[in-house]
């Protein structure tokens, strides 16, 4: 049963993986959305419910930053780590909104649509019933 809130978007970047336990592993993210990431990490093993940080690359703003978090391993399979965001920074999450939507705010989200709404046919039934007559 899928229990994702939020769209994944595909996505290829390295990233660090930090436990206390097991130090840095390397791996290579397969998709991310703002709640969580799949993340390929090879033959190295992790413990479910562990608790991790995170270190990746999201481009935005026609740039690239650094992203740091907190995340808990939430499933293994195939060489492949499911985290679960803990921590998300308002900053790193505006990042990812922006990454994933396009918009990492409320306001921006609202002038987009404004946008939207004015090349679109603001009253479609007028328009066709003057199209009837």
């Amino acid at each position: 049963m899928e229990h994702r809130c939020d769209h994944r978007k595909l996505l290829s970047c390295e990233i660090t993986i930090k436990d206390r336990k097991l130090g840095k592993l390397k791996g290579k993210v397969r998709n991310i959305s703002l709640s969580g990431m799949l993340v390929d990490i090879g033959e190295e093993s992790q413990q479910i419910n562990t608790i991790v940080e995170v270190s990746f690359p999201v481009e935005a703003c026609g740039g690239t930053s650094q992203c740091h978090a907190k995340a808990m391993v939430v499933h293994q399979q195939s060489g492949c780590l499911g985290l679960m965001f803990s921590e998300l920074d308002s900053s790193v999450r505006q990042m990812l909104r922006k990454a994933l939507y396009g918009y990492a705010t409320v306001a921006e989200r609202a002038y987009l649509y404004q946008g939207y709404k004015a090349t679109r046919n603001p009253d479609p039934v007028k328009n066709q019933r003057a199209s009837i007559y």
